[in-house]
């Protein structure tokens, strides 16, 4: 910073720096409208599914849960028909859950939790 000995360079001097002033004041006025943006419910959520729906794993997981759920579903229909007794509902409620579990955890034949808990069920089983 050079010495101040004149009114003249005083006033460009206080002139350079309300310059200096205006463009701070609009950098942080521009970044606190982009962090106000990002912060918004409805953006984080955006940006979190648009994160999670990017990862082949998650697609693929989102994919058996849909068929195991359909085919579930489907089951149950075929089982229970229109109308039908509470007996009848009950099995095929039971029948539906059976049926959904199994064809979401076939699809993830490569999971190695799924393969831990098979492993356990034919060791218990296998005695």
């Amino acid at each position: 910073m050079k010495d101040i000995k004149s009114g003249e360079d005083l006033k460009l001097k206080i002139a350079e720096l309300e310059k200096k002033k205006e463009l701070e004041e609009a950098a942080v006025k521009s970044e606190f409208k982009e962090t106000y943006e990002t912060y918004k419910p409805a953006n984080i959520i955006k940006n979190t599914l648009v994160e999670v729906s990017a990862s082949p794993k998650f697609k693929h997981n989102m994919l058996n849960i849909a068929l195991g759920l359909g085919a579930g579903y489907l089951s149950r229909k075929l089982v229970v028909g229109r109308s039908a007794g509470l007996l009848k509902r009950v099995v095929g409620t039971a029948l539906q859950f059976g049926v959904t579990s199994l064809v979401a955890k076939k699809g993830a034949v490569n999971d190695p939790q799924t393969q831990k808990k098979g492993n356990l069920a034919k060791r218990i089983f296998s005695r």
